[in-house]
C-alpha cells in the first residue's frame, strides 16, 4: 500500500471519521470498520503502524503431507463435478460449526480472566518486545474467546458454570496475535518460533504468580 493510503487508514481508525477533500468536495462522515485482508509478504511489507491494527494473523502454507494434498485434490474435483452435492455432503458439519461458534459467543460472559493470567499475558508481550499495548489487549481478548470456544465444546451437553482462562488459551492467542507484532530484523523469517514461545510461557509462569 502507498504511504498516503496507509496514513488515511490509520487516521480513520484512530479518529473514527473519514475526511474527503478532493476537487472542491469537502465531506466528513463516521467510520467504524475492521481491517480484513490477505497479502503475500514477498511482494512487500506493511508498515508496523498498520500491521498493529490487525488483531490476528494466520500464516497459510501449502501442506507437504501427500495424504493431505491428495484429499484436497479429490475434494476440489468432487466440487467441480457436482457443487450442489458437495455442499450438501458438508452441510451438517457447517451447521455444527456455526452452532459451536454461537454457543461460544453466548458463553463469553462466563469466562474469567484472572489477575495471574493478565500478568502472564503482559509478561509474554514484554518478552517478545512488542510496541504499544494493543498486543496485550488483543491477546487477552483472544484468550477469553478461545476459552469460551473451549467451554462451548465441553459444555455441549448443557453444562454451565464459569470458564477460567488457562495457559492453553493464552498460547493459542499468542500464536495469532504476536507474529506480526514482534520486533525482528527485515531478513528474519516471519512467524513465531514454537520453542521460543514455550520458553517465554515457562518464564512468564512466575510472573503470573
Amino acid at each position: 500500500l502507498h504511504d498516503h493510503l496507509v496514513d488515511v487508514l490509520l487516521d480513520a481508525a484512530a479518529m473514527g471519521r473519514v475526511h474527503v477533500e478532493r476537487d472542491g468536495v469537502s465531506h466528513s462522515h463516521e467510520a467504524r470498520f475492521v481491517l480484513i485482508g490477505t497479502m503475500n509478504p514477498e511482494e512487500g511489507e506493511l508498515r508496523p503502524q498498520l500491521l498493529d491494527r490487525f488483531g490476528l494473523t494466520v500464516d497459510v502454507r501449502a501442506s507437504r503431507d501427500v495424504d493431505v494434498r491428495t484429499e484436497v485434490v479429490r475434494a476440489r474435483m468432487a466440487y467441480e463435478s457436482d457443487p450442489a452435492a458437495f455442499a450438501a455432503r458438508h452441510a451438517d458439519a457447517e451447521v455444527a460449526l456455526a452452532e459451536r461458534i454461537a454457543a461460544a459467543r453466548d458463553r463469553i460472559a462466563d469466562v474469567v480472566l484472572g489477575d495471574d493470567e493478565v500478568r502472564r499475558i503482559a509478561a509474554l508481550c514484554a518478552a517478545f518486545d512488542v510496541d504499544g499495548m494493543r498486543a496485550d489487549l488483543v491477546v487477552a481478548r483472544t484468550a477469553v474467546a478461545h476459552a469460551a470456544w473451549r467451554g462451548a465444546i465441553a459444555g455441549a451437553s448443557g453444562a454451565t458454570g464459569k470458564i477460567t482462562v488457562v495457559e492453553e488459551d493464552i498460547r493459542a492467542a499468542a500464536e495469532l496475535a504476536l507474529p506480526h507484532r514482534r520486533r525482528r530484523d527485515p531478513f528474519d523469517d516471519p512467524g513465531l518460533d514454537p520453542a521460543q514461545l514455550d520458553e517465554a510461557l515457562a518464564a512468564t509462569a512466575e510472573a503470573g504468580s
